[in-house]
């Protein structure tokens, strides 16, 4: 639906935010609501209306201790939830020496505009001299004449000939 508003965005301000935290997102598969709150959402819908888990939920009379103990159990599944959240979007890279890799250009590390839309985000390749288990490397050119930097593994990537 599209309206023509031309004031008066702050009384939908509400419901849009609503609609973001209840959508899954995509990148982590979780949704924001439960992983803030860990815990699933109960749409204004399931109040007016109710449905199994809403009646469930008010049938019980919960005392001190039964809510402090859900609670401590919601806080202890949320935990593991945003880890596995967090895995989705981290990919460890781990080089061995003497592997061929790429390595991103000056701009792409210092996060600053490229010369040119048709610019490269990867230097030519080069060769993986020393691997540090704390993620650093050490490389050299293709033609060994020359040695790099360390450089943190997070700005390099496979080449593959």
């Amino acid at each position: 639906m599209v309206f023509d508003y031309v004031g008066g965005w702050n009384m939908h301000l509400l419901d849009t935010l609503w609609a973001y935290r209840s959508s899954t997102k995509t990148a982590t598969g979780f949704l924001p609501f439960s992983s803030v709150y860990g815990t699933k959402i109960i749409s204004p819908v399931e109040l007016m209306v109710p449905t199994s888990r809403t009646l469930q939920g008010q049938e019980l009379e919960m005392d001190a201790y039964m809510c402090n103990e859900a609670h401590r159990v919601d806080l202890e599944t949320m935990d593991g939830t945003r880890d596995i959240a967090h895995k989705r979007n981290v990919h460890e890279r781990i080089f061995v020496e003497g592997q061929l890799v790429l390595r991103a250009t000056d701009y792409v590390r210092r996060n600053i505009a490229a010369p040119s839309k048709f610019a490269p985000y990867w230097e030519s390749p080069y060769i993986v001299k020393e691997a540090h288990g704390n993620g650093y490397y050490l490389l050299y050119s293709i033609d060994e004449s020359a040695m790099t930097n360390p450089i943190n593994g997070r700005w390099l990537k496979l080449y593959h000939s």
